[in-house]
Formats: C-alpha cells, sequence, structure tokens
C-alpha cells in the first residue's frame, strides 16, 4: 500500500500554521492583558471582546485552551500517519491513537458548544436559545459524529488486532 505523503504534507503544514498562529495569539493576549490597553479587539464567534474583564478573560484563555487541544488532535493524527508509514496495521498506538483523537474531538466539539453558547452571555449580557440545523461540514452533531466514528474505528481496529492475532497464533 503505498502511504498517504499528501495527507502526511497537508497535516504537518496545518500543525505547524495552527502552532505558530497560537503562539503569536496567545502573546498579543498576553501582552495585551499586562499593559492593559486594547492592541486590537479580539473576536469570539463574532462578538467582539474590547474590554478586558475576568469573565472575558477567562473565554479567551478557554478558547486558547480549546485551540491547544485542536493543535494536540491533529498532533497524534498526525504520528497516527507515520505510523501507517511503517507498514503494521493494528498495533496498540494505533488503537489508543484512535481512541485518543475520537474522544478529543468530542471534548473539543462540546467546549466549543458551551463557549458559544457562554460568549454572547457574558459579553453582550443576552443569552440564546435556539434549534438550528447546519448542513455542513462544520455542524456540531457532524463533527461530534466524525468523534464517535474515531471510537468506533479504534474498536474494529482492537477487534482487527485480537482476530490477527489468533490468526497467528493457529498453524
Amino acid at each position: 500500500m503505498k502511504p498517504p505523503i499528501l495527507l502526511k504534507t497537508i497535516l504537518d503544514i496545518c500543525l505547524y500554521f495552527l502552532v505558530i498562529s497560537l503562539l503569536v495569539s496567545a502573546f498579543f493576549f498576553i501582552i495585551q492583558l499586562i499593559t492593559g490597553e486594547n492592541l486590537s479587539p479580539i473576536n469570539i464567534n463574532g462578538t467582539k471582546i474590547i474590554k478586558f474583564d475576568t469573565p472575558s478573560t477567562v473565554l479567551i484563555s478557554v478558547q486558547m485552551i480549546i485551540a491547544g487541544l485542536f493543535i494536540y488532535t491533529i498532533y497524534v493524527l498526525r504520528k497516527l500517519i507515520r505510523d501507517f508509514f511503517r507498514g503494521k496495521l493494528f498495533t496498540r498506538f494505533q488503537i489508543a491513537s484512535l481512541k485518543i483523537i475520537g474522544q478529543l474531538i468530542i471534548l473539543i466539539t462540546i467546549f466549543q458548544g458551551i463557549v458559544n453558547f457562554a460568549t454572547p452571555l457574558i459579553i453582550k449580557g443576552e443569552g440564546r436559545i435556539g434549534i438550528e440545523i447546519g448542513f455542513s461540514f462544520g455542524s456540531f452533531w457532524f463533527i461530534l459524529a466524525i468523534g464517535l466514528f474515531f471510537i468506533f474505528l479504534s474498536k474494529a481496529f482492537e477487534n482487527a488486532k485480537k482476530l490477527k492475532e489468533e490468526n497467528e497464533l493457529t498453524v
């Protein structure tokens, strides 16, 4: 099987750009906290944060943690793809990686949903509850399904590993 070089390259580029953008964002956020000056307004889900009080600082910090978790997910996925390059399938590392990727995707999606709900409530003082049906790959439910799919895939790899081991023991 030919290794997916394009996928590895895309993940490498994505990881580097995400790490750089998170570091730059964290640097500017820390500078704004230290100086108390608003160098540029920060947007969280279309809501501009103009003043830095405790709730907005917590929101920005949580958003940075979510970004860090996303970067870690890309990092684990990148390591998983590199492990596939070695040619061995159904290893413990692959099973654990698929499971952790699924769990991280679900965790990130839930945290992002909470931040999306809390941002207008904290910044503007107005809460909204509604039902929204999204028909895109960025849909809350679709991303949750992808996370669950990765967990299911880890279970399938685990079962395949057991069958492979039983097959190797049979002569």
